[in-house]
């Protein structure tokens, strides 16, 4: 007994000295890591919460995106904080995109009536300097054509994943950077981002003499099972598109498949999808063009379903795609015998679009729509786009179009 006694002692006593060494060492650590004198200093939390943060961005978009209209950008500067390069680059940026689209919308003598965009909040982050966000962003744009006697309204939605760093002047939340994978990049390299004038001009840039040439859609027809069907083809690519004000999915893509963003890019994948799914167009898979179904998601696809090259390769050898017109866009819009509005009239729905960096074969879009003067609209993934207009964002010299009939 008295053995079992001093056993129990003598645990109490090794416990008490290892819960001392403990506190002390907390008491160390905790010395170190708030010391002056130490190199390594804490991030100070910062009192926030998606709400508050949510409306902070909605703010600051809501008039960015007056500015398409107005094109008047004289406070878009204060929400950013360009007393450093991050902050310089993340304005310049903006400005870029502002003029681009003014200009683009000019030379189509288009008109936009109203732009908006959905902040959805989803991670937040203390740094040293303020926060951190995550931030996904949905727009809807709204444009007319000015020549119209009673303009109809098309509507196309773009959507983007923003990381930002936001800091606290003057009580104030502003932008210290802002990163995020633009889908109108490529036509951006043209322009400067340096502010010279606060009113964007009308026009600066050549205007094209686009005919009004809408498309008339035929009935739908009940399709072989194996074979393409375009009208499912495209009510997949919609519900998939990523954008859930234009899908209603909140899932965003089917998670039957890899998501390929960000490891060489998901529109080859998606356009697959759209074409091969059961629930979308239908087309038999073969063994060149396929993918591989698994029990909890994830299907892996061949080269020829998720590489852009080698699909357009598939398509045209294969003869599932016919080319029915490649070029610049000013060669694919020219007038001729039969098409006033060019080659680009012979697009149908379910058709696809592929876009060419010199000889690289960079992107695949399908054609899901047109809008009221028959501008063929096309949906993406990697960047999510729905029912953009087909060349919005492709405004390099460099770039020629490959229009393929899907049979």
């Amino acid at each position: 007994m008295k053995e079992r006694i001093c056993k129990i002692s003598t645990s109490i006593i090794i416990l008490s000295s290892f819960l001392l060494l403990v506190g002390l060492f907390c008491y160390k650590s905790n010395d170190f890591f708030t010391s002056k004198s130490m190199a390594i200093s804490t991030i100070a939390p910062v009192n926030s919460d998606t709400a508050e943060m949510t409306k902070v961005i909605e703010d600051i978009y809501k008039d960015r995106n007056s500015m398409f209209i107005t094109k008047d950008i004289t406070n878009l500067p204060k929400y950013y904080d360009v007393s450093q390069k991050l902050g310089k680059w993340s304005l310049e940026h903006e400005v870029k995109r502002l003029s681009y689209f003014n200009d683009w919308s000019c030379q189509r003598d288009m008109n936009y009536v109203k732009v908006e965009s959905t902040p959805k909040v989803r991670k937040i982050t203390n740094t040293q300097r303020g926060l951190r966000l995550l931030v996904d962003e949905y727009y809807k744009f709204q444009y007319t054509y000015k020549n119209d006697a009673n303009p109809t309204t098309n509507i196309f939605g773009v959507g983007l994943t923003h990381s930002m760093d936001l800091i606290k002047k003057d009580g104030k939340w502003i932008i210290y950077s802002d990163w995020y994978l633009d889908c109108f990049e490529d036509a951006l390299k043209a322009y400067s981002g340096e502010i010279k004038d606060l009113k964007l001009n009308d026009y600066n840039k050549e205007k094209y003499n686009l005919q009004n040439c809408p498309k008339i859609l035929p009935e739908p027809k009940a399709v072989t099972k194996g074979k393409y069907d375009k009208i499912n083809a495209v009510k997949y690519a919609d519900k998939y598109c990523g954008i859930p004000w234009a899908s209603g999915n909140l899932k965003k893509y089917n998670n039957k498949y890899t998501n390929y963003t960000g490891i060489g890019g998901n529109c080859t994948n998606y356009v697959s999808q759209s074409m091969g799914d059961k629930e979308g167009g239908g087309l038999e898979f073969d063994g060149v063009w396929h993918c591989t179904y698994k029990k909890y998601g994830g299907a892996d696809g061949t080269s020829a379903w998720v590489n852009a090259d080698a699909f357009k390769q598939y398509l045209t050898y294969s003869g599932r795609g016919k080319i029915i017109g490649k070029g610049t866009f000013k060669e694919l819009i020219s007038p001729m015998p039969d098409y006033q509005c060019g080659v680009i009239q012979k697009l149908d729905l379910g058709d696809l679009i592929c876009y060419a960096k010199g000889s690289d074969i960079d992107h695949f879009a399908m054609v899901t729509g047109f809008d009221s003067h028959g501008y063929p609209l096309v949906n993406t993934h990697t960047i999510d786009r729905y029912r953009v207009p087909w060349d919005l964002g492709w405004g390099d010299k460099n770039i020629k179009f490959y229009l393929i009939h899907v049979r």
